[in-house]
């Protein structure tokens, strides 16, 4: 795909980092990476989920958003789709997705076939490739580790789409990570559910680094609102 071909509309309104960088919905984005940067202190940190209580929270395209802030900034990077039951991350970036992690865990192929060029320098893309029947199986095996290994040797951050934590996948991938961030809609996201999210976050041994908080309006306008620590 072409990063640099006129935007459609859908596509606009997901990669505002991209389409529009001074819009103030990107400071959003803006600030969330220098809170993840800030909050690396000492430590090498360069694996971060991003995942959501339940679905359609807007976690693929603070992913996506975090992502192209990490590659303008000149910080080599890949984004990952991993949410195998329900991948958007090819929609969202238009791009083909006849293979990708799950070829790779079912053997199909190696880990730099199924990497691709995003459009933007410095970002590439690994899409989930087709849905397989046994996606908690896949990450239970030496794959994961071979693969996030490969990553950290090739990028300075590892940006992963994770499934939402209403299924088991996300707290496999939640465990091996450096770092996780949790996004909740405003307008649909129960605190219960949230609540409930941060204590299986923090029970699976992942490190929380905050919580962002989507589609809070701002003005006529709704989208990325603000970044939260966690306590």
């Amino acid at each position: 795909m072409s990063m640099r071909r006129q935007k459609p509309d859908d596509r606009y309104q997901k990669l505002i980092a991209h389409w529009e960088p001074l819009s103030p919905l990107v400071e959003g984005y803006r600030t969330l990476r220098l809170n993840i940067q800030f909050s690396m202190g000492d430590k090498l940190m360069q694996t971060i989920l991003v995942t959501s209580p339940g679905a359609s929270e807007g976690k693929t395209i603070t992913a996506a958003n975090l992502s192209l802030m990490m590659a303008k900034d000149h910080k080599k990077t890949v984004l990952l789709d991993f949410d195998l039951r329900n991948p958007r991350v090819h929609f969202t970036f238009d791009m083909p997705n006849l293979y990708g992690i799950s070829s790779y865990f079912s053997d199909m192929c190696q880990i730099p076939d199924i990497i691709q060029p995003s459009g933007v320098s410095e970002l590439s893309i690994i899409t989930a490739g087709p849905i397989p029947h046994n996606p908690a199986e896949m990450l239970g095996t030496p794959r994961l580790l071979e693969l996030m290994d490969y990553l950290r040797h090739s990028y300075d951050f590892v940006i992963v789409d994770s499934p939402p934590l209403i299924v088991s996948d996300a707290m496999v991938l939640a465990r091996e990570m450096d770092g996780c961030v949790m996004v909740v809609d405003a307008s649909k996201t129960k605190r219960d559910s949230a609540v409930k999210a941060v204590e299986q976050l923090k029970a699976a041994g992942a490190n929380l680094l905050g919580v962002v908080l989507n589609n809070k309006k701002v003005g006529k306008r709704e989208g990325y609102y603000g970044y939260g620590y966690n306590a």
